[in-house]
């Protein structure tokens, strides 16, 4: 039988836990704002003239980008897989099919849906 002292002691966050923690609130955060950028970019207003991000692909997925928004907004603990490879897509010029023409279109579909399927499970 465990004291109530000792279950709290079990329990308690350490401080680099809570570093951690804050740590990834503060990452998802800053996915959330990136994917609603995005969003924002593909309705086709305010678009500069030598704008790094395809517009017309970002367009083609705003609704599914704005769903990923919301549920990672609401999400406690999301899959690190799935964060990864929206940081991937969202800040990698090189490879990303949001800002390099030579990528093809699939591949942002593929990312999408499964960052989709990993948050919703």
């Amino acid at each position: 039988m465990h004291t109530r002292r000792q279950l709290e002691l079990q329990t308690a966050p350490t401080p680099q836990t809570t570093r951690t923690s804050r740590r990834q609130r503060r990452k998802q955060r800053e996915l959330v704002q990136s994917l609603r950028v995005v969003a924002r970019k593909g309705t086709g207003r305010s678009v500069r003239r030598h704008e790094l991000l395809l517009v017309d692909r970002a367009a083609a997925v705003r609704t599914t980008v704005l769903e990923i928004a919301a549920v990672l907004d609401q999400a406690t603990a999301p899959d690190p897989r799935a964060c990864a490879e929206l940081d991937g897509l969202l800040r990698n010029g090189c490879t990303s099919p949001l800002y390099n023409r030579d990528v093809h279109v699939s591949e942002l579909y593929a990312t999408l849906d499964f960052v989709a399927d990993r948050l919703a499970a």
